[in-house]
């Protein structure tokens, strides 16, 4: 790499500081990048490099611009750069400055591939990695940095075509995208002719009523979690129970053992009952809210009569299964 930032007194506006305002501000807009530089702030060092060269347009910029570039493995920038460096610089660059920025170029030529899009369509915009490029038809190809690159192709009368390339250094790709296949049929319905009736509407497709209530599949839900657990609880009563026989046929179990074991026992088999109840209560009041049709009989003959509604609260504890109902 190159060696430092050239020095603001290189740049040629040192010497009229408080002359113009553009040139005051783009000496201070220099000052600034050589700190941001110097902290290794390379995205606000460019900003104010480029801002300092649109307000004072000298070659000596460019070549810190490239730098800067360079710093952020932005190759493709820092190549074009360099040679626009090169170019407004002529004569007046010194020939080793030149001699190492040509050097320059070539080491970063490794690192960047050409680039060619192709497109259908006459003026659409094509982005790399969200920078426009250019527009179609392409003249030329551009430069672009080697890896994972996304382009992209916009116009304002066809949907926007993308597509991701991997490219190695000192490749020459090309890439053909087609947009007319892709546009979108927004042709307005034109008016009716005078004395010609409007075109039908298209049919209304009717929107189905929501579910009233939700109470009977949530009943069955709750009627297969009791019943799944009962029949858990169950095998594990009767292989806790199974145990207990074998441990009180042994001799060598402990009171305190038998005694914990005939309690683990007892707890299971409360909890299977439980569970059976729970599911035989349930399941029979899911069935008979499954079977009522909880609708006014009398609705279709414009009466008020509405028939009174059921509530049905369900609560399971330790002791048993409680249920109650308010009409």
């Amino acid at each position: 790499m190159l060696g430092g930032l050239i020095t603001a007194t290189a740049l040629g506006v040192g010497g009229r500081a408080h002359a113009a305002d553009p040139d005051t501000e783009a000496r201070e807009r220099y000052e600034r990048a050589i700190k941001l530089y110097e902290d290794a702030d390379f995205d606000g060092a460019l900003v104010e490099l480029e801002r300092a060269y649109k307000l004072r347009p000298t070659y000596k910029l460019l070549y810190n611009i490239a730098r800067v570039r360079f710093a952020l493995n932005d190759y493709a920038s820092a190549v074009k750069g360099y040679r626009q460096y090169l170019a407004e610089g002529g004569d007046k660059i010194p020939a080793s400055r030149r001699d190492e920025v040509q050097a320059e170029i070539k080491k970063l030529e490794r690192r960047v591939a050409k680039l060619t899009v192709q497109v259908d369509v006459e003026g659409a915009e094509i982005y790399v990695d969200d920078a426009l490029v250019g527009t179609s038809p392409m003249r030329e190809p551009v430069l672009v940095n080697a890896g994972l690159r996304r382009i992209a192709v916009r116009h304002p009368d066809y949907n926007q075509q993308g597509r991701r390339l991997s490219i190695a250094g000192g490749d020459e790709e090309s890439l053909s995208i087609d947009l007319k296949a892709t546009k979108p049929s927004t042709a307005p319905t034109p008016p009716p002719k005078p004395g010609e009736p409007p075109p039908p509407e298209p049919p209304q497709v009717p929107e189905e009523p929501e579910a009233e209530g939700g109470a009977p599949w949530f009943g069955w839900v709750l009627t297969g979690v009791f019943a799944a657990t009962a029949a858990t609880t169950g095998v594990i009563a009767l292989s806790a129970n199974g145990s207990l026989k074998d441990k009180r046929d042994s001799p060598n179990a402990s009171a305190d053992d038998l005694d914990s074991e005939s309690k683990r026992v007892r707890t299971l088999a409360i909890v299977t009952d439980v569970m059976l109840a729970a599911t035989l209560v349930t399941g029979g009041i899911t069935l008979w809210l499954s079977m009522d049709d909880d609708s006014d009989p009398t609705a279709d003959q414009g009466t008020a009569y509405r028939a009174p509604r059921t509530s049905t609260q369900l609560g399971v504890g330790p002791s048993g299964v409680s249920l109650r109902m308010q009409f």
